[in-house]
């Protein structure tokens, strides 16, 4: 939690002071540890009681559409909500997180997969992120940069398809868009 509070404020900062006009834009907010543990153990507990699912079951597919520096997603790991013998699985499959700035993009990279390899012992690619916009990635005619990044294309075709049940992220995030 200490090592997400320091890296979260620190992107937070430099995004505040180098470039206040796209942290406006773009509603970059800081979420504080405490609120994601809480939201994540919430749709945990929601998942249980409406569907008999959890988080760590097979099938359970979990978002993060604008995960900034991957908090959603490291606490996720973190938080023992993933059983240990499905934590693998989720990692390689189930669990996906947008960014739409590349910076952000390549800490919450950095930032997921050491929590993996710190967890599981493995260096391991997490592939489940993303460089998108998520609200226009889903649109109509929207068109991908196929010569640039193409597995990111592959990445984000594929997850088109799945059965996403869980969006998880600041709800702050949304209403600046």
């Amino acid at each position: 939690a200490g090592k997400q509070r320091v890296l979260v404020e620190l992107y937070d900062k430099f995004f505040a002071t180098a470039f206040p006009k796209t942290v406006a834009k773009l509603g970059i907010v800081y979420t504080p540890v405490e609120i994601v543990d809480f939201i994540l153990r919430s749709a945990d507990e929601v998942l249980r009681a409406e569907f008999d699912q959890g988080l760590t079951d097979e099938g359970v597919h979990v978002l993060d559409p604008f995960t900034g520096t991957g908090t959603f997603m490291v606490r996720l790991l973190q938080s023992g909500l993933i059983e240990p013998h499905d934590l693998a699985r989720k990692y390689a499959n189930e669990l996906h997180a947008n960014e739409i700035l590349l910076l952000a993009y390549y800490i919450a990279a950095a930032n997921i997969e050491t929590t993996f390899e710190e967890l599981e012992g493995t260096p391991l690619p997490f592939p489940g992120l993303v460089l998108t916009d998520s609200f226009q990635s889903w649109e109509d005619g929207d068109q991908q940069d196929i010569d640039v990044m193409p597995e990111n294309n592959e990445r984000l075709e594929r997850q088109k398809k799945l059965p996403i049940q869980v969006i998880v992220g600041n709800p702050v995030s949304y209403t600046h868009l």
